[in-house]
């Protein structure tokens, strides 16, 4: 039986970086009909509510994901539901995301080395990278940032809001045994809700951010010992996405590289019953 009490551990980051090597051709869905969906940086709070070039008011993750998600929703108390931030991201999001909090870090850290300006602001945001087979989690369409709503609409109490880059927002920031000192122990509760529960399902979380959950991307490959499987799309074609410098230019690369990605998958699968043939011989 889920235990949606069960405390949120001390987890270590993981470093090693991890490629995709046998990229799903899993297609991307839009969540706006079956979820409540709050497209942050649509309206970012940073930007005067300007929306984010190369955003969109509908919020896209791979199938799967979604089908993860109706799965974990299904496991909330009666009349409760997940309210959808942010999914997938085009690269353009990513890149405008990244410039301005590093810009931010650098800002606040004037001693800092270029080197730890970059490690500061990858706490807060992953870098826009466009290997597609080494994409930032949310351009792969796997990593999805969420909050619970009660039966009235209204979001829970988790301590701090969604993009608080402090330490407040790590997950277990109110666990008597995480080293903060954070209490607060609705908030406690309430992560502690999210957290199991999508962790029930399949998905691992990103410790610094309570709301920053994975699967199928780098970092779920990371924590559960195993391989990435969504490549990177700098530009999903997302409907009514806001125009951003360069987007033919964009457009057209990632035409290519998705054409790359095809063609990787299409030869592990040609390997993959190769390997099958060969076994039968050696039984045989």
């Amino acid at each position: 039986m889920l235990d949606i009490k069960k405390p949120i551990p001390v987890v270590e980051f993981p470093t090693n970086r991890l490629v995709v090597g046998d990229p799903s051709l899993e297609p991307m869905v839009y969540l706006d009909d079956e979820f409540l969906c709050d497209s942050m940086y649509n309206h970012w709070v940073e930007d005067e509510g300007r929306p984010v070039p190369g955003s969109s008011p509908s919020i896209m993750v791979r199938e799967t994901v979604a089908k993860m998600l109706k799965e974990a929703e299904a496991k909330l108390p009666e009349g409760y539901r997940f309210k959808i931030y942010d999914a997938y991201r085009p690269i353009a999001v990513q890149q405008a995301l990244y410039d301005y909090f590093r810009a931010q870090k650098a800002a606040e850290n004037p001693d800092k080395t270029d080197e730890e300006i970059d490690a500061i602001t990858l706490m807060c945001v992953s870098f826009p990278s466009y290997n597609v087979l080494l994409p930032s989690l949310h351009n792969s369409g796997g990593a999805v940032d969420l909050t619970i709503v009660d039966k009235n609409g209204e979001e829970l109490d988790m301590g701090c809001g969604f993009d608080e880059f402090t330490d407040r927002a790590w997950a277990n920031y109110y666990e008597p045994d995480s080293g903060f000192d954070g209490h607060n122990d609705v908030a406690r509760d309430n992560r502690r809700m999210l957290y199991n529960i999508m962790l029930s399902v399949g998905f691992t979380n990103f410790p610094s951010e309570w709301w920053h959950f994975d699967y199928g991307d780098e970092k779920w490959a990371q924590f559960t010992h195993s391989v990435p499987v969504y490549a990177g799309s700098l530009d999903a074609g997302v409907r009514d996405s806001v125009p951003y410098n360069n987007m033919e230019l964009v457009i057209k690369t990632n035409e290519e590289e998705q054409k790359v990605v095809k063609k990787i998958a299409e030869l592990r699968a040609e390997c993959a019953e190769l390997d099958k043939e060969v076994a039968k011989v050696m039984r045989g």
